[in-house]
This record gives structure tokens, sequence and C-alpha cells, in this order.
């Protein structure tokens, strides 16, 4: 194929030696370029050039605070993201964030200090299922303090950007769902309740917050099916030595209701005593444990639970 289309262009040239002075041709856009046929010694088609691709410089996670009419500087430790690549001559930034959405920008840098940048943002709307709606905004700040305004979004709003390497609260905070190992002290065998969620999120101070849903299990010997409502155990702190949150929540004055159909009925809240103690703990493959051992005012026996779980995508 290659020789008879080198054949072809050959006597093309040969032709347009003899019958012509000159090549003449008219571009897509309607302009017109002309040629001397002394001046052509080959005519090849070369592939469509690939346009480069922006360049990434940098990159840097941290976590928002966010304000409008509705949000007075409520931060969020979701892993949001910066990141600044060069497009030829244009330096853009891009926004990520699991719940704030995406943003692109093209930005001026005064000597990688001052910031400023027009773009768009895309952000889901809950009130429209999840719907994307895409804004005007305009960015503004340092490298470690960026705010993005989107004057069009709840009567407006800036999302500021702050930079900060992740930490552990943040690592571990988000929805989970796994399953629940019951145990009985003193009573033979274990139950599982499958399908559970937990919700942990971080505090400014570094510690974080539990809330188990509820939790249903069968055949427990004395109440049969049982089901433990929702609680929430606060401010669990870290402890740097185990990689773990920890917390004693024995006189936090919290509260669960249990309900069972057994020969032990219960229809009541009944207050966590002590000891009860919660240990929390995210692993390298992003599994999360939860060991809760823990005693109820007026119940005779104490109940160790472990829960295991992944983070909801």
């Amino acid at each position: 194929m290659k020789k008879i289309f080198t054949l072809v262009i050959v006597s093309f040239l040969s032709a347009l030696a003899v019958q012509a002075q000159s090549l003449k041709v008219t571009k897509t856009d309607g302009s017109v370029v002309t040629y001397n046929a002394s001046d052509i010694s080959k005519i090849e088609f070369l592939p469509s050039e690939t346009p480069s691709q922006p360049k990434l410089k940098h990159e840097f996670a941290g976590y928002l605070t966010v304000k409008n009419r509705v949000l007075d500087n409520v931060r969020f430790d979701t892993g949001a993201k910066i990141k600044v690549l060069q497009d030829g001559g244009k330096i853009l930034a891009e926004f990520s964030d699991t719940q704030w959405g995406t943003g692109s920008f093209v930005i001026t840098m005064d000597n990688h200090a001052a910031i400023n940048g027009t773009g768009k943002m895309k952000i889901a709307n809950p009130r429209a299922g999840g719907a994307v709606e895409e804004y005007d905004a305009t960015m503004s700040g340092s490298m470690r303090e960026i705010k993005i305004t989107i004057p069009s979004l709840m009567g407006g709003t800036d999302i500021t950007w702050h930079y900060n390497e992740a930490s552990a609260a943040s690592k571990v905070a988000g929805n989970y769902t796994g399953t629940t190992s019951l145990e009985v002290v003193g009573m033979p065998g274990s139950y599982t309740s499958p399908t559970v969620e937990y919700k942990v999120t971080a505090n400014e101070d570094g510690s974080i917050n539990v809330t188990a849903s509820e939790e249903k299990y069968t055949g427990v010997p004395m109440v049969g099916n049982l089901t433990i409502g929702t609680y929430t155990v606060k401010n669990l702190s870290y402890d740097k030595a185990t990689n773990s949150f920890v917390r004693d929540y024995s006189k936090d004055g919290i509260k669960v209701h249990l309900k069972s159909d057994g020969m032990m009925k219960l229809d009541k809240d009944y207050p966590f005593q002590a000891t009860s103690k919660m240990i929390v703990k995210l692993g390298e493959n992003g599994a999360l444990t939860i060991t809760n051992n823990y005693s109820l005012t007026g119940m005779p026996m104490s109940i160790s639970a472990t829960y295991t779980g992944k983070k909801a995508k």
C-alpha cells in the first residue's frame, strides 16, 4: 500500500511539473495557500498532533471551613485537595472535595504567594436528587489558605481551604458499614448483627465522636431477639502509642434503649455505667475496628462487642 501511495504522489508531482506551475491549497476555513511547483520536492500526510496535557506542579491536602447564611465557618475534614498545574503559559488550580464538589480555575501567582483567579465550581444539589450544578466562582489567597467565593450559591458562599497535614481524626472520619459481634460475659457463644452502620466525625481538638446505629441479635439467652438502639460516644482522644482513639464513657450520662421478646422482656433506656470503654482503630487496609466493652445499670452481666467495617463509598 505504501508503494502504491508513493507512486501516486510521484505521478502527481510529475503531472504537476508538466501541467501546472503552482499548487493551490484551500483550507477548511476558506483561506487559500499557493505554492510554486518548482518549490515542492515531497508531499507527506502527517498525523495530527496530540494536544499537550497540563503538567502537575503541586498537590496539597487540607480541610475546609464554609460560611454562608446557614453555615458559620463550619469545619469539614473531608480530605479536600488543591492541585496546581502548568498548561503552556497558563497556571491552573483544581479543587476537589467529597462533599463540596470540584472546581477548575485559571489563576495568577505572585512569587507563589498571592493567588487570584476565576473559574467554575460543580456541586451536587441534595434537594435535586444529587444533580450537579455549575457556578461561577473566584479564587483568592495563598497556598496555605485559599478562599473560593461562589456568589450564587445559597445567597453567597465562601469555601476556605486550609493547608494542613491530615490528622488521625480526619483520616478515620467517615461512614462505615460492617458487622458487630456481641458476647454476654458469663454466657457461651457470640451473636452477630450484620450490615451495621457506624458514623465517625472529627472534632477540631483532634478527638472523634462515634455514633452506633441500631443493632439486632437473635437467639440471645434469656432475652431472645434483642435490639440495641443507637447512641453516640463523644470526644474519644487519640493515643499515639497504640494509634487508636480511646474513651471511658462510664460517667458521660449516655443511655441506650434495649428491647427484647424473650423470657426477660426489655423495653426501656439503660444508662451506661463503669466500666464502659470504647477503643477505635483504623487499620492500614482501611478496615475500622471498634472494641466496646460496657455495663448497663440494672443489667446483671456486662457486654463485649467488636465492630469491623469498611468506609462507605
